[in-house]
């Protein structure tokens, strides 16, 4: 009876182990999948003096792609006002893995040289590389305006061309599960591209920029360090990133909702809001790019502090934002 019982156990852990070995060997052939994503064919960038300057702003400023696309040791000739070219190896460590940026120079074989305009569009708006696979979702610009969208590529393009091989991610077994059941492209025909609003101080304005270019709400809502996805209330804070200082810390994002007891811009001014941006970085290794933010004009700081003032109150208390794990 024992005998007969414990062949059955083995029985039973044989065919687990043949079945987890089975998912394992899926998500290993699957993970690195492709997609079938159309391009816009008709969209063809012009390298006009004043697109160039568009996206030079947005690049160094609002949109703060120097930071993500620059190694961390550039970032002080960043905070210096230089325009350091985007030649990538920058990396984040994620429970799926590592993921280091990619070299945006027009270097034809380590940046973006081979890219099309279009499959650079599709890269923005779509989240999918020249070959098919996506891209992991670091990058919240689905939205931006055509004509900025467009600016941005102009500027990449106009830049010199750096050689310089980056690794890509690394992901380990848990990031190609993800991958495989959870990354893909982002649906741009429903997420249509919005129009620019003018240059003015506008609540308009101050909207399409904290969303769609500056990404204030990609950090200050609390998101999924998996795959990306936003878990918590838009603006109302909370998403945890270490300290690169400290690896004992953790930075946590503040609550940017009008709420009277837990928003951090509670009581503020339009001044005061000006002036802490004036101020900058208060923590050495801040994973905020103050100096981006501080390129950015008086008009469009002004316009995303009227926009805040008009979102919800939520109420999320996010404690210290430099605290102990």
């Amino acid at each position: 009876m024992m005998k007969r019982f414990i062949k059955w156990v083995l029985y039973v852990f044989l065919a687990i182990l043949i079945v987890i070995v089975g998912i394992l060997i899926f998500f290993q052939l699957t993970w690195d999948r492709t997609f079938d994503v159309p391009l816009d064919e008709d969209f063809v960038v012009e390298l006009t003096e004043e697109s160039i300057d568009n996206g030079r702003y947005i690049v160094y400023g609002p949109g703060h792609c120097a930071y993500c696309h620059t190694s961390k040791d550039k970032w002080a000739a960043l905070e210096r006002g230089e325009f350091v070219p985007l030649s990538g190896g920058y990396t984040w460590t994620f429970p799926p893995g590592s993921i280091t940026s990619p070299n945006l120079t027009p270097d034809p074989e380590t940046g973006i040289g081979n890219y099309s305009d279009a499959e650079l569009k599709r890269a923005l708006r779509a989240n999918v590389r020249k070959d098919g696979r996506a891209v992991f979702p670091m990058m919240d610009f689905h939205q931006m305006s055509e004509q900025d969208l467009h600016d941005v590529i102009a500027y990449l393009r106009s830049q010199p061309a750096v050689v310089n091989e980056v690794s890509g991610k690394k992901l380990n077994m848990l990031g190609k599960i993800v991958m495989a059941v959870a990354i893909g492209p982002v649906d741009w025909g429903v997420d249509a591209p919005v129009t620019s609003p003018t240059q003015e101080v506008s609540v308009e304005r101050g909207a399409y920029l904290a969303n769609n270019v500056a990404a204030c709400v990609s950090c200050h809502t609390e998101r999924n360090l998996m795959d990306g996805s936003y878990v918590g209330e838009r603006f109302a804070g909370g998403l945890k990133m270490d300290s690169y200082a400290d690896p004992s810390m953790v930075y946590v994002t503040p609550n940017l909702t009008p709420d009277p007891e837990t928003g951090i811009m509670s009581g503020w001014s339009e001044e005061v809001f000006m002036a802490r941006f004036e101020a900058g970085s208060v923590y050495p290794d801040s994973p905020m790019p103050w100096s981006a933010y501080q390129r950015m004009t008086e008009t469009d700081l002004r316009a995303i502090y009227r926009y805040f003032e008009t979102l919800d109150a939520v109420r999320n208390e996010t404690g210290l934002t430099y605290a102990k794990k």
